[in-house]
């Protein structure tokens, strides 16, 4: 569906406001107002939000569940996501359907899904993008935020780190498919990687000018997504990947740790300094063996043998998945060094 210029221009510019504690301020002048949650990120933040009209605790993002939720919630003038992706996507949902005022008030930054646009949610299992929306106000709170486990939150460098392994298969998409590649956009999206391996020692650090970058970054780039008319800057091969190993485990990982894993395995099956991404990966701290994220070898290489297929299967756009043939060899190669 297409967009008109002034939702563009707004999705281009969300207002972000960054500071400590500043959650109160934010919700006070939005009337009556649902929360979209779950259990930590409520515990952490719920002083802030006193008088909430009504709390919702995300359970599931299947859409059946989704849709049953939004009708049972009371009328409110509007909506706050606080938590992860998921009570962000559920808080979105809600306000593409009612057109309700919406905040965004990530308590991690291991997804991008408070900046962007569109509502993830599942069908059977499969990960599916719908409607369109532009918060009112992004809160980063840095006091909540700072309470999370640190690997959650330097898990926010895997939405970024995928500009890697993206804009190769973008590059690649237009010469196969002729899906329209604009290497300005590229060199943009590129940069941001440069500056996430300049500032890797930072990130691992997490203080306030770590996640503000990681947020701006995001800003970035779903600005740059919004130019090109795709998400293909920043989601190929590796988000691909991500989305066969939940739908075959029937599990939900750390969405950052699960795409910088992603990130490593494509860099390799691409030959695209897959070195540089796995010292990015191990200077920021970001956790990425299988080990690590609760990922069985028998879970990795049934990934990688049906990945071609899953990418037929759902049409996913053109990338390395559809170039390259994974044999026993390169599964061996793509998981060298990777601990089970």
């Amino acid at each position: 569906m297409s967009r008109t210029a002034a939702e563009i221009e707004a999705a281009r510019a969300p207002r972000v406001v960054y500071g400590h504690d500043i959650l109160r301020g934010v919700a006070a002048g939005l009337g009556r107002f649902a929360v979209m949650t779950m259990a930590e990120p409520w515990q952490l933040a719920r002083e802030q939000l006193h008088g909430a009209a009504a709390v919702h605790m995300v359970t599931s993002m299947d859409r059946a569940v989704v849709e049953q939720a939004e009708a049972a919630l009371p009328a409110v003038d509007a909506v706050i996501g606080l938590g992860g992706g998921s009570a962000v996507d559920m808080a979105k949902y809600v306000t593409w359907r009612r057109g309700a005022r919406l905040v965004l008030a990530p308590t991690i930054v291991s997804v991008d899904a408070a900046v962007t646009n569109t509502v993830g949610v599942r069908d059977d299992g499969h990960v599916r993008y719908i409607g369109f929306v532009v918060a009112d106000t992004v809160a980063v709170d840095f006091s909540v935020i700072a309470q999370a486990p640190p690997a959650l939150n330097r898990a926010g460098i895997g939405d970024i780190l995928s500009i890697h392994t993206g804009c190769w298969d973008w590059q690649l998409a237009d010469s196969r498919a002729g899906m329209p590649y604009d290497r300005h956009i590229a060199t943009q999206a590129l940069a941001l990687v440069d500056s996430l391996e300049q500032r890797a020692a930072e990130i691992r650090g997490l203080g306030d000018d770590a996640l503000r970058f990681i947020m701006q970054s995001y800003v970035a780039e779903n600005d740059l997504c919004l130019q090109a008319g795709t998400s293909q800057p920043e989601e190929g091969s590796e988000h691909f990947w991500a989305y066969n190993l939940e739908y075959r485990t029937g599990r939900h990982f750390v969405h950052g740790e699960l795409i910088c894993l992603g990130v490593l395995l494509m860099a390799r099956l691409q030959e695209n300094e897959p070195e540089r991404v796995l010292a990015i990966v191990e200077n920021t701290g970001v956790r990425y063996h299988p080990v690590d994220l609760g990922i069985t070898r028998d879970e990795m290489r049934s990934s990688l043998r049906t990945l071609r297929a899953y990418v037929e299967s759902e049409r996913l756009t053109r990338s390395v998945i559809d170039e390259r043939r994974i044999d026993e060899l390169v599964l061996e190669r793509l998981t060298d060094g990777l601990l089970f």
